[in-house]
């Protein structure tokens, strides 16, 4: 399966387990897949209900199965500004972040403007893009994002990446500060609640990997009638101007259940992306073993969460990596990498 030499290089990786491991409270550390020396990565993700946090998910359970020495555990954080700060204070070895957040964190804006950090993991994977857009209660007299100034919107809980990143895209372009003032400010387990009572008429949601829901967005499905709006030229000039996200058309919106399309203009949409990161202290080995897994068992994966990306093609695990020229790429993703031809020559490899 493997050149002769990237094959002794993987049996010199597992005779050299442990060496440099990471031990947080007893339990987080390197491994030599031999299930002497377990491997615990503990990581990161945004809340109970989002994409992110129902991937990890996905991964644990199916790691657990897989490996006799490898475990993934999903740790809810909060939000993506959360995470690195808790890896930065030690308390974990891997997280899930957006890009967008990475940015702030790496360049001391946003919320990390005050307190920056200077501690980062390395690169692994990619997981997940976000394609984010606007909706509106089926019977609301709000047709387009030209009504939503003055009106209760949703624009995601305050603590996230995601509203971080939509609130300087409009602020940008002088559009915030219309919404700003009836922002209903509510984690996303209260989200169905205010528009079923209609507390909030439009809201922000998303699609993740453009064919599934979050949990808390298919409550919004289960319990409400709602539509997707016309994004006019001032919200969609604001996205294509924004270099913190991406911009993508789309004939129709996946994920729902109920006939929300509202009409057949093109559904305007920002994105985001989202990749796994790993301390550099978790061994090598551990790493490509993960990716193997999921490169190996994601239709499996798919069953626990739907969202979970076709791993089988090695460019479902490299979108997401934007950030190549501050942060390397962990040795064990380096070496998943090497031996399935999807190393690019521009990305620095970690050290070991």
């Amino acid at each position: 399966m493997f050149d002769s030499e990237r094959q002794r290089r993987r049996d010199v990786l597992r005779g050299t387990a442990g060496i440099g491991a990471l031990s947080l409270a007893g339990c987080l550390g390197g491994g030599n897949g031999s299930g002497e020396d377990p491997v615990q990565l503990t990581v990161g993700s945004s809340s109970s209900g989002s994409s992110t946090y129902g991937n990890s998910q996905a991964i644990q359970r199916v790691v657990s199965q897989q490996s006799d020495y490898l475990s993934f555990i999903t740790q809810d954080a909060g939000g993506d500004p959360q995470s690195i700060r808790l890896y930065a204070d030690g308390e974990i070895n891997s997280y899930s972040a957006g890009n967008y957040i990475m940015n702030q964190a790496l360049s001391g804006t946003g919320p990390f403007s005050d307190d920056s950090v200077s501690t980062f993991p390395q690169l692994g994977f990619g997981h997940l893009s976000l394609n984010l857009y606007w909706m509106a209660l089926e019977d609301s007299d709000i047709q387009t994002t030209d009504d939503l100034a003055g009106r209760d919107v949703y624009c995601l809980p305050a603590s996230w990446g995601l509203r971080a990143m939509t609130e300087e895209m409009y602020g940008n372009a002088g559009l915030w500060e219309g919404l700003a003032e009836n922002v209903v400010n509510v984690e996303t387990s209260q989200a169905a609640s205010a528009l079923a009572e209609g507390r909030a008429e439009a809201f922000i949601v998303y699609t993740s990997n453009f064919t599934q829901l979050p949990s808390w967005a298919q409550e919004i499905d289960s319990r409400v009638s709602v539509r997707a709006i016309e994004m006019t030229d001032d919200y969609v000039q604001a996205a294509k101007d924004f270099a913190g996200a991406g911009y993508q058309e789309l004939d129709e919106i996946g994920g729902w259940e109920q006939d929300m399309q509202g009409g057949d203009f093109p559904k305007h949409t920002w994105t985001e992306t989202y990749p796994y990161y790993f301390s550099p202290d978790v061994d090598a080995q551990a790493i490509y073993d993960l990716m193997e897994i999921c490169h190996n068992n994601y239709e499996s994966m798919q069953e626990a969460n739907p969202t979970i990306l076709d791993w089988s093609k090695p460019e479902n695990f490299t979108f997401a990596l934007t950030h190549t020229d501050e942060i390397p790429v962990h040795p064990g993703a380096a070496d998943w990498y090497e031996e399935n031809d999807a190393w690019d020559d521009s990305w620095t490899r970690g050290d070991e």
